[in-house]
């Protein structure tokens, strides 16, 4: 059966009985459908929650990729930059105080989206129980090998590759399931909220936080000014993306509709601090996605954009011991 053939059963399930029933009938209509599939994969050694699946979600069926575009993509040498240079200034403090919130019980079990290089994973696992199961994802394959660098052999988290949109896994699984300053980087956010909503236990925790916008927030600020003025046209545009949703009304009303209750958000300013201003800078031109960009339209800017943030930086917050003020918003909902 081809994919079409797949998409138009959907729609007419759809517009026969609405979308929550046609949620239940699709699944297990299509458990059935695919029941052989997955025998022989199963019989290759292969699971539902390898990288390499067959779905039984409508919705995965005629899924595109959910991610923001190559121009959001984390890999080469990105993530050592991002986790050395941009991890202890801004994204530190965040996951602090984002573990802090997480119901503490020693029969958990957590999932973190868009895990990134592990800076929040690290202070989860410290934090929770040893006993608490703790699966981390990412979308990106480079940043989470990073991240698994941090962790002993005995320490448990589970490693995965999934998109936050179409989620490997059975429903209701989790207690818990958190993100930082990963959700402005998903296409689908209303999509990605219904994920979270499925694989949520009764009474589970939504906890994420996205940046504030770009004002609140002077470092990205400097860095996206300093090197738009390097392009005359079509300037790199990827600062626009980790500060595009914070509209606090807005996420409100995609968790609603996804089914969560009692929605809080929370507006929290911390101050970043950094030893050396040309360490933030490399960060945040090396360390992120537009290096790449930069690089494929003239690499021998790179070096010269660098300094240029530097001296930005220099010139608004000093040389050394940088203290930047930043601002973000943390959600939190149950189902």
């Amino acid at each position: 059966m081809r994919h079409d053939d797949y998409a138009n059963i959907i729609a007419h399930i759809n517009t026969k009985v609405g979308m929550c029933v046609a949620a239940r009938v699709s699944r297990a209509f299509f458990a059935i459908l695919l029941k052989p599939t997955r025998l022989a994969l199963q019989k290759m050694g292969l699971c539902a929650e390898q990288r390499f699946q067959i779905s039984i979600r409508p919705l995965a069926l005629v899924r595109q990729c959910s991610c923001v575009k190559e121009r959001t993509k984390f890999s080469g040498s990105i993530p050592a930059a991002y986790d050395r240079y941009l991890g202890p200034i801004l994204f530190q403090p965040y996951a602090e105080d984002l573990a802090a919130r997480v119901p503490v019980k020693k029969t958990s079990s957590v999932l973190e989206l868009a895990c990134g290089t592990g800076i929040l994973t690290r202070v989860l696992r410290t934090y929770l129980p040893s006993k608490v199961k703790l699966i981390a994802t990412d979308l990106n394959e480079p940043m989470f090998r990073q991240a698994a660098a941090k962790f002993g052999k005995g320490e448990k988290v589970r490693w995965l590759e999934a998109d936050a949109s179409d989620l490997p896994f059975d429903d209701r699984k989790f207690d818990a399931v958190v993100c930082q300053f990963g959700i402005m980087f998903v296409a689908d956010k209303a999509l990605a909220a219904r994920e979270a909503y499925r694989v949520l236990k009764r009474n589970g925790l939504l906890l994420f936080s996205v940046w504030d916008g770009m004002k609140h927030n002077k470092l990205g600020e400097l860095a996206h000014r300093t090197i738009a003025s390097y392009f005359k046209k079509d300037p790199p545009t990827f600062y626009q993306v980790p500060f595009s949703y914070h509209n606090r009304t807005e996420i409100r009303r995609v968790l609603k509709q996804a089914g969560f209750r009692e929605i809080k958000t929370e507006v929290i300013a911390k101050i970043g601090q950094a030893k050396r201003a040309e360490d933030v800078a490399k960060g945040l031109v090396e360390g992120n996605p537009v290096a790449a960009t930069i690089a494929k339209r003239d690499p021998s800017l790179l070096p010269v954009i660098t300094d240029a943030v530097t001296a930005a930086i220099t010139r608004r917050f000093g040389k050394q011991n940088i203290h930047a003020p930043m601002r973000a918003i943390v959600v939190r909902a149950r189902i």
